[in-house]
């Protein structure tokens, strides 16, 4: 196996490690505070409007995900790597014109998607989604669109100038919003009808969207006045072109995949529907799955979808730095260590959810039909995460495009194969397509990043180690608390989980998959921050 390079031979100075480190767990904080909360909201939310309710709130969403990729067209990732290169480079000026061209933009798209989902929320509701009760829903979502857009800057912004308690601030502020208006409005409005409740939850988001996009701009403000030294932006011919050639090609192909991922969701209920299932039962179970099973399974994803967003402009400087990836020391050091991660994080997720399926999904949902499809997806945990910082890493290493592509090919599968199975073996028709497409999309995308760097992934310490591992401490938990998976009291629930975790990392340290070397590298991290 490769060494990695000596810490003390790393030209990269341990300040900016540090820094990285910290903005990682502060990030990782706020993100996992918020989608535990966002599980709690989600639980109360479905005890107010049931299985349909979140089928239809989830089809009004899947419209709404759509525009919200037109809204933002690129423009985040285009803000990152612009001022990611312009401090590397030492320009304020240069940050401060890249802003004003991506406001711009932003601006144009946020206003485009707003027009064509207010106007068109009627057609949308009647001949797409064949459901009239989504037509206010898609009309005050459409107010949201400009505001997501331009938060989108400036959450770029923090992310590149790697100051992100702002941009977690603002996502916190928004959660609390969002909540506290949708509690108040849906319990005025919950006894009215399915479409009343779900007007309740849209109304609580768009506003929650346009307080966060305020809280952003005046911290930027606050910021360029602190930090950028040059106030004049500098008249660069380029900066247009080199910020559309970052943005379009992303944006275009978001369009295609979002829209693929947009009829995905338009043909599950559909195919249901098809299979023999009444409508209000194929919602109830679109609901289940994609309102309640995925935000719980995917709720501990937040620890890697954060590392992945913060990797973006490290690789992307590192890969300005030095021109050259394939087997770089520095950027294979760091690629090793993200996926040695991902998969370690990944497969004890799994491991837990499987283990505490039936209480997870009776004291959070009150449902057995979520403990099943907890069951079910939860060793497909593994697969998601690794996907999700494989994914960032590409984008950091200027390798997007292939990013999209392979996640464009993950959508039409997607498509061709909900179309061809729901309809014949109902929702599990549904349940081999997810298996299938995110396979499919982290052979490819894994494949390329392997490529690109030279790296491979350990498969002893990262994979085989790990399944021990976690075998191991969900067996001496439930020996330890001498009880079974169907524990049912809440407090023992979240003490089987933590024990769970500290054996499972007891585990990871006894047999060697953690090893010296890491520890001494994250001590010396942590001690070098203090």
């Amino acid at each position: 196996m490769p060494k990695f390079p000596p810490l003390g031979r790393m030209d990269f100075r341990m300040k900016r490690v540090k820094q990285f480190i910290t903005n990682a767990l502060i990030l990782g904080s706020v993100t996992i505070l918020m989608r535990s909360i966002s599980v709690v909201f989600n639980a109360y939310v479905s005890g107010k409007i049931g299985a349909e309710g979140m089928g239809l709130y989830s089809l009004v969403t899947s419209i709404y995900a759509f525009a919200v990729t037109l809204a933002t067209s690129g423009i985040s990732l285009a803000v990152m790597r612009l001022v990611s290169e312009e401090l590397g480079r030492g320009d304020h000026k240069g940050v401060i014109t890249a802003m004003r061209k991506c406001v711009g933009y932003a601006l144009f798209f946020g206003i485009a998607s707003f027009s064509l989902l207010f106007f068109g929320a009627e057609f949308i509701s009647q001949h797409i989604l064949h459901d009239e009760r989504t037509y206010r829903s898609l009309r005050v979502l459409a107010v949201a669109l400009p505001f997501i857009a331009l938060s989108n800057v400036f959450s770029g912004y923090f992310g590149a100038v790697r100051r992100v308690v702002k941009s977690a601030s603002a996502n916190l502020i928004e959660q609390f919003v969002k909540i506290a208006l949708t509690v108040m409005l849906l319990s005025a409005m919950v006894s009215k009808g399915i479409e009343s409740a779900t007007l309740a939850l849209v109304i609580g988001s768009a506003a929650s969207e346009a307080l966060s996009f305020l809280y952003l701009i005046a911290f930027y403000i606050f910021d360029k006045k602190r930090h950028l030294r040059e106030k004049t932006p500098k008249n660069d011919p380029h900066m247009t072109s080199r910020m559309l050639g970052i943005s379009l090609p992303i944006a275009l192909s978001s369009y295609l995949r979002s829209g693929l991922v947009t009829i995905e969701h338009i043909l599950i209920p559909v195919g249901l529907r098809k299979h023999g299932v009444d409508y209000s039962t194929a919602l109830a179970s679109y609901g289940t799955i994609h309102g309640m099973v995925f935000p719980l399974i995917l709720f501990p994803s937040a620890v890697c979808s954060t590392f992945a967003g913060l990797i973006v402009p490290e690789l992307s400087e590192l890969a300005d730095k030095y021109k050259t990836v394939y087997k770089n020391k520095h950027i294979c050091y760091i690629v090793r260590r993200a996926l040695t991660f991902a998969l370690f994080f990944g497969i004890g997720t799994a491991g837990i959810l499987i283990c505490f399926a039936r209480p997870l999904g009776l004291a959070v949902y009150d449902s057995e039909e979520a403990v099943k499809f907890i069951r079910i997806f939860a060793p497909l945990i593994p697969v998601m995460y690794l996907d999700t910082t494989v994914d960032g890493m590409l984008k950091g290493l200027s390798q997007q495009l292939h990013s999209m592509f392979y996640n464009i090919i993950d959508a039409s599968m997607s498509v061709i194969l909900v179309w061809i199975l729901v309809p014949k073996i109902g929702v599990y028709g549904y349940v081999i397509c997810i298996f299938t497409t995110e396979l499919v999309n982290l052979a490819f995308s894994l494949s390329r990043l392997m490529t690109v760097t030279g790296v491979g992934i350990p498969l002893l310490k990262a994979v085989f180690c790990p399944i021990l591992c976690i075998s191991g401490a969900t067996a001496l938990c439930m020996l330890i608390l001498k009880s079974t998976v169907r524990i049912l009291n809440l407090p023992m629930l979240i003490l089987g989980i933590i024990l769970c975790v500290m054996l499972y990392t007891v585990l990871l340290r006894t047999t060697s998959a953690i090893n010296k070397e890491d520890s001494e590298w994250l001590k010396h991290i942590l001690k070098g921050s203090s």
